[in-house]
């Protein structure tokens, strides 16, 4: 599938093609044509046309058709694959310019790598995704990242958006190649809610002839600077050297990053250029992890593309003139001669030169040498400077082609007169025509070959790579002041091989009978520790199963399912169709981790048949530990199995949005006392309860979120309106719930007054729940721009509201699904804050977060850690225990419910 890059112009249709649906053709063609006050006219299936009411006039007609099954828009392929369109845009005389935003905004649907695609490319690079938790390094940083635009740096940037470094502070820029989706790829940064532009190479280094450019860009990187550092932010830089070419790293410069990361040896020759560095730079370029893995697959990526650059061309057996034998030439003359070519080689430095000879090459100490002594049907470039002058160029063999895996090498046939009068070849490159009337052709656009109009590093192949670079950030994040300002390479390979990551590549790729996951050592909130997660077994494969298997399997985790009620369970992994107590004790022995997903009914009886197979197991539980009237015996079995440890997951006490949220709140009304407090969570959970599932008839809706309803309360309250809360006499409080026959109760409503601190007024808190239906709280229209989009998938069936009144301003935060006035919506795991006063938007605002992974993995490391777990808070479930029994007495009429108050000491 494709789309295109360019709106149209001129009177030229223009075609789209991706995996959207005809409703979202229609839906995006009718909201652009209710904003220009036109008219969207159906004529048949799969047209319409956008006219004029005032005169009948048609600006633009839209086709669309289905397409079968496309070949894939990234390096990795899904199964199945995604459903496409076939879009025309065909403007009319007048509608152009509404044609062109039609395209805009349909390419905006398009562009960005769908979440399968993203999927795809994190599932492609399992190292990254093992080292890519949340790392308190990270508090209080900015990323700055610059690099190519392909899948790896992708996969990169949402690890560290991943790893703590929220979507909002990350800048990204592309180096300028035209790679295969760099397209693509700027859009999903945009629809993360990154910044992203383009610092070009060639403006880096010639800076003179792009004025222009360099201030636009500058300007923006200024304004992230400043404010990054107004909001108490570092700034880490990973680059190729441009930024700190730039002057962001220098030292008397107005402006600096906090501390870089340099990835290539042409950045490390620019910051040389530079002058001294006032910052500490850890050099990635020569490190451990890019010369002994990262150039291999470089290497490999330049002669898969060279391959398909000539396709005509008999390349085996020919001469081939090589000029630069650093660490990408050595490994790329080693492949080339494997192939069977003659290799001659060119390099400045005597001990290249010499290494080259005791390897068998032909060596010359400079082009004109090699080409006075023989005729190539092919030259390749990796020097990174200057390689052939006007004296070499007119050496050339005629025919020739030349391939450049620097951009400078062949710079004196790109830039200049001769770019001037060189043909383009589309697809291929350039055919330049020198005195005499021989031609040569340059592959590529001058620039580094294996990226022209390609993808050509697999994302796997650069996994270990990236997770050095995230490792080394890590570490750098942690104490900058730790390494002095100037470039550094030991402090980099260091922390590489402390996290383990060499064995875990090895044990990933290379050892015999890899097992196809890392399994490393696993980072505590406090440091590395040595235990280590291998078998993980997973109690009950329903949604927070399915969700718990694929985090702990990325944290290298081989996992095992026991669920009794066989619910759909994965070929790919061992299952266990039968209770825990009836686990062979040879499986049970081997489990590292239980992870308790089962219904809260059974979470008793199954942490019992744990802790009879291992009285020190290490489990995590979903939330609620149990049912209220089990209480004293939960607490008794913990007190009985002293070693064991155990966490109960609590997911929105690890959400980034809600001390984002309360920051805000802080920041626009400073000193001002909370007013209201309102927290809003319903489900439509009927058709859930019409087939027998989720039927909580202990507690009715207070079983479902109230305990994530009281996880977003105690961290918005002041601690000690939290603790007044929970111990007010529920006899006073006030509620009003919807009794259900069949539910005991299906909603609620809960208010209570509660004192403030160093304040004569009260905080007002309402609490309220329903599994009968979505319902909607007060919300405002967001900006018709990425990251929002409309028809992202059907109506939200669940909303999660929290606002906030204080001062003059209220605050809104809306959870994960998200769903807002005018049908615009944001991915999974998107969130919102808004602020209004008076009437105006003061601030509003999308984070990423994913509080479920943040949770599970933080639970992993206080299990795994040293010191001691802290005992389950078992309060929240104690009131909710109560609450119900007192809704209990209040009812009308006999529920035919257990009796949830016995046992709840």
């Amino acid at each position: 599938m494709t789309t295109t890059a360019t709106a149209p112009a001129g009177h030229q249709w223009t075609v789209l093609r991706g995996p959207v649906t005809g409703e979202t053709v229609t839906a995006t063609a009718t909201a652009l044509a209710a904003r220009h006050h036109l008219a969207c006219e159906h004529e048949e299936s799969g047209r319409l046309r956008l006219t004029d009411p005032r005169t009948a006039h048609t600006l633009v007609t839209v086709r669309w058709m289905s397409l079968p099954p496309q070949a894939p828009r990234t390096l990795g392929f899904q199964v199945p694959p995604p459903a496409a369109v076939e879009i025309l845009i065909d403007p009319h005389p007048g509608g152009h310019r509404l044609a062109a935003e039609l395209h805009d905004a349909l390419a905006a649907r398009l562009l960005p790598y769908t979440g399968s695609e993203l999927d795809g490319i994190r599932a492609a690079m399992p190292l990254l995704e093992h080292y890519s938790r949340p790392n308190p390094a990270f508090n209080n940083w900015a990323l700055l990242f610059r690099d190519h635009y392909l899948e790896h740096s992708t996969g990169f940037v949402l690890a560290m958006e991943r790893a703590g470094i929220p979507a909002e502070w990350i800048f990204t820029l592309d180096k300028g190649d035209r790679t295969w989706n760099r397209d693509r790829v700027h859009a999903t940064f945009l629809a993360r809610g990154y910044r992203s532009d383009v610092l070009d190479n060639s403006a880096v280094n010639a800076p003179d002839a792009h004025q222009h450019q360099l201030a636009r860009v500058g300007a923006e990187i200024d304004a992230f600077l400043d404010a990054a550092h107004a909001a108490g932010r570092r700034v880490l830089a990973v680059d190729d050297g441009g930024l700190l070419a730039r002057g962001y790293g220098a030292l008397g410069t107005p402006r600096t990053v906090d501390a870089a990361l340099e990835l290539t040896v042409s950045g490390i020759k620019r910051i040389a250029a530079a002058g001294p560095i006032a910052i500490p730079v850890l050099n990635l370029a020569r490190s451990q992890v890019k010369s002994r893995l990262g150039y291999r697959e470089i290497a490999d990526s330049c002669l898969r593309r060279l391959r398909a650059l000539l396709p005509d061309r008999k390349v085996i057996g020919r001469q081939v003139l090589l000029l630069g034998y650093g660490t990408l030439g050595s490994r790329l003359a080693a492949q080339l001669r494997a192939l069977g070519c003659r290799v001659d080689v060119v390099d400045t430095d005597v001990i290249a030169l010499i290494d080259a000879a005791e390897n068998g090459f032909t060596t010359y100490r400079t082009a004109a040498q090699a080409l006075a002594a023989s005729t190539p049907i092919l030259i390749i470039g990796t020097t990174g400077e200057l390689a052939l002058t006007d004296t070499e160029l007119g050496a050339l063999p005629d025919g020739v082609s030349l391939a450049p895996f620097a951009t400078r090498d062949f710079s004196a046939l790109t830039e200049g007169p001769h770019r001037a009068a060189a043909t383009e070849i589309p697809g291929v490159g350039l055919r330049v025509t020198l005195p005499g009337g021989r031609t040569v052709t340059v592959l590529g656009d001058g620039r580094s070959m294996n990226l022209f109009e390609a993808d050509s590093i697999p994302s796997q192949g650069y996994d270990a790579y990236r997770v050095g670079t995230l490792i080394a950030a890590a570490a750098l994040c942690a104490d900058p002041s730790r390494v002095p300002a100037g470039l550094h390479t030991a402090p980099a390979d260091t922390a590489i091989t402390d996290a383990g990551l060499w064995d875990a590549y090895y044990d990933l790729y290379a050892a015999p009978g890899a097992t196809g996951r890392p399994t490393v050592k696993l980072a505590s909130p406090t440091g590395l520790f040595p235990a280590v997660l291998r078998r993980a077994a997973i109690v009950g494969y329903g949604v927070a199963g399915r969700l718990h298997t694929e985090i702990l399997t990325a944290l290298g985790a081989t996992p095992a399912v026991i669920d009794p009620k066989h619910q759909d369970l994965p070929a790919s992994l061992r299952s266990f169709p039968h209770q825990v107590s009836d686990l062979p004790q040879a499986v049970a022995a081997g489990i590292d981790l239980w992870s308790i997903c089962c219904p809260t009914a059974e979470h008793l009886p199954v942490l019992r048949a744990v802790l009879a197979h291992n009285p020190a197991a290490r489990v995590l539980m979903e939330k609620p530990a149990c049912r209220g009237h089990e209480i004293g015996a939960f607490t008794r079995l913990l007190d009985g199995h002293p070693a064991a440890r155990i966490v109960v997951n609590d997911q929105y006490r690890h959400s980034t949005a809600l001390p984002a949220f309360t920051d805000l709140i802080a920041t626009l009304e400073p000193g001002a006392p909370l007013e209201k407090v309102s927290v809003l969570f319903t489900k439509d959970r009927r058709p859930d309860s019409a087939r027998g599932r989720f039927v909580d008839r202990d507690y009715g809706v207070l079983g479902y979120e109230w305990l994530h309803m009281l996880a977003v309360t105690r961290h918005i309250l002041p601690a000690p309106a939290w603790e007044h809360y929970l111990a007010v006499n529920l006899a006073t409080t006030t509620t009003e719930p919807v009794y259900d026959p069949r539910l005991f109760v299906a909603a609620l409503t809960e208010r209570t007054d509660l004192p403030l601190p160093d304040s004569r007024s009260r905080l007002h808190l309402r609490l309220a729940s329903s599994i009968l239906g979505p319902g909607q709280a007060e919300d405002t229209a967001p900006a018709p721009r990425p990251p929002w989009r409309q028809g992202l998938r059907a109506a939200d069936d669940r909303y999660r509201h929290v606002t906030v009144h204080a001062g003059r301003t209220r605050f809104t935060l809306h959870l994960d699904p998200v769903t807002a006035p005018g049908g615009w919506q944001l991915e999974r795991n998107h969130h919102r804050i808004t602020a209004v006063r008076d009437g105006a938007v003061l601030h509003d605002e999308v984070l990423t977060d994913s509080p479920l992974q943040t949770s599970v993995r933080h639970a992993v490391a206080l299990l795994f850690a040293d010191a001691p777990v802290p005992p389950p808070d078992l309060a929240p479930l104690r009131r909710i225990a109560r609450l119900a029994e007192i809704l209990r007495q209040r009812a009308p009429h006999d529920l035919a419910a257990p009796d949830a108050s016995r046992d709840s000491a």
